[in-house]
C-alpha cells in the first residue's frame, strides 16, 4: 500500500531567522509606503538626479527656503497671499453693495475646499478700484479671480459664482487639498 505519511522535518533556525527578517523588511516598507507613519503613496514625488540640474535657487540670506518670484506690481493683498499659497481665490466687491457679501462667501467656501488662497479686495474707493484695475482691468464687482504663481490670472469669472464653481476652477488652476 503506498500512502502519503507527513514527515516531522524540521526547517533549519537560519531558514526561519531569513524568512521572519524578509517579512518584518516588507511589512516596515508597507508600513511607511501606505502612509501610516506619515507618509502617502498618492502625493509622493519621485527624487530625479541628473547631472545637469542645477541647485534650487534659495532665498539670499541662506535659510536654504526657496525663493518665490512673483511678477512686479501685483496687489500687495495677492502678492501676500501668494507667497503663502501656489493658487489664490480673489474676491472682488465693492464695501456695501448688496448681493456682494454672499459671493464673498461663496468664493471662500470653494477656495477653502480646493486649498487655495484667498484674498477678499474692497474696490469701494477709486484708489484701491485704480491700484487693483492695474491688475485685472475693468472688472465689475462682484468678480471672482482664481491667480497662480507668478501673478497670472487664471481664471475671472463676473458676478456671484457657487463655492462648487470656485473649488473647480481653483482646483483647475493647480490647487490640490
Amino acid at each position: 500500500m503506498n500512502t502519503i505519511a507527513a514527515t516531522s522535518q524540521r526547517i533549519p533556525r537560519p531558514a526561519l531567522i531569513g524568512i521572519a527578517v524578509l517579512v518584518t523588511a516588507f511589512v516596515a516598507l508597507m508600513v511607511v509606503r501606505v502612509g501610516i507613519l506619515g507618509g502617502s503613496s498618492s502625493t509622493a514625488t519621485p527624487i530625479v538626479h541628473s547631472p545637469t540640474s542645477t541647485p534650487a535657487r534659495t532665498a539670499a540670506d541662506g535659510s536654504g527656503t526657496p525663493k518665490i518670484v512673483l511678477l512686479p506690481n501685483l496687489p500687495v493683498p495677492v502678492a501676500r497671499a501668494l507667497r503663502n499659497s501656489k493658487v489664490v481665490v480673489v474676491s472682488v466687491y465693492v464695501g456695501q453693495a448688496p448681493g456682494d457679501h454672499p459671493a464673498v462667501v461663496e468664493a471662500h467656501k470653494g477656495a477653502r475646499s480646493a486649498g487655495a488662497g484667498f484674498v477678499a479686495v474692497n474696490v469701494g474707493s477709486d484708489k484701491a478700484a485704480a491700484a487693483f484695475s492695474s491688475f485685472t482691468g475693468p472688472i465689475t464687482s462682484p468678480t471672482m479671480l482664481v491667480v497662480r504663481r507668478p501673478g497670472k490670472i487664471i481664471t475671472q469669472i463676473p458676478g456671484r459664482v457657487d463655492s462648487a464653481v470656485v473649488a473647480q476652477a481653483a482646483h483647475n488652476a493647480g490647487a490640490r487639498r
